[in-house]
């Protein structure tokens, strides 16, 4: 399984000060055979990045790359993908952190339902306490994952969009994490790109919802891993939703 070279794009603006523990977390996954691609998106500091980056050098795996002026998560996302070679894609906020078994457990969920784009759960992490609790779990890897198969999914997907008041990528009574989409580059190699903010169909709050959108109605081969991997910082400098 770790034959499958995957893409994990860290987009950073303005969060240097999770970026670290987001990257190791990629870092540490169960599955290896990762290029991380860390792309600072015109940061009020991008200089303290530069700095941060420089313990990340002996990992070969780890390329950086930086806009002189914010250019938008859709932009980075696609310019990270276009400079890859590797045959699957997916993504991660840099205030944000993946479980170990993250990349491992959606690569599986893609090969046992035949599909060509998944996503997984999260944990919601209202302060750094949750994000300790959650961030060590472990998921067992050797039992049977959790799994919504395609025909369930595009099912959900299209009840979701059919109802005036959702406006972002919906499964039902399960959660996923719009940024956790991992999906074979051919998607995008054949046109299926990443959009501008108000660009894209009626999801418009996110880049990603908009794209999983857009590949569960085109394609309908999504599937999800009913798992919560990922953890989402909820209380961050762009992420202003309270309890």
């Amino acid at each position: 399984m770790n034959s499958e070279k995957i893409l994990v794009t860290i987009c950073n603006y303005n969060h240097s000060q999770y970026l670290e523990e987001s990257i190791k977390s990629i870092q540490e996954q169960t599955h290896q055979n990762l290029d991380i691609c860390v792309v600072d998106d015109g940061s009020d500091n991008q200089e303290e990045v530069m700095d941060l980056m420089q313990q990340f050098r002996s990992d070969e795996r780890v390329r950086f790359f930086e806009n002189e002026q914010n250019k938008g998560k859709w932009y980075c996302l696609n310019e990270a993908i276009r400079t890859t070679d590797a045959t699957i894609c997916t993504a991660h906020d840099a205030d944000d952190v993946s479980l170990k078994q993250r990349i491992q457990a959606q690569l599986l969920t893609m090969k046992e339902t035949d599909t060509i784009h998944n996503l997984c759960g999260f944990y919601h992490c209202w302060n750094e306490d949750h994000v300790k609790k959650y961030r060590d779990m472990n998921l067992a890897i050797d039992n049977p994952l959790s799994i919504i198969g395609p025909n369930d999914i595009s099912k959900i997907v299209l009840q979701g969009y059919q109802l005036p008041q959702v406006n972002h990528y919906y499964t039902g009574n399960f959660e996923t994490a719009g940024v956790s989409a991992m999906f074979y580059k051919a998607l995008w190699d054949y046109g299926t790109r990443f959009l501008p903010p108000d660009n894209g169909l009626r999801v418009l709050m996110s880049e990603d919802s908009d794209f999983n959108f857009r590949v569960t109605a085109a394609y309908g081969k999504t599937s999800v891993t009913a798992e919560k991997l990922y953890c989402y910082r909820r209380n961050t400098s762009t992420n202003k939703e309270q309890m």
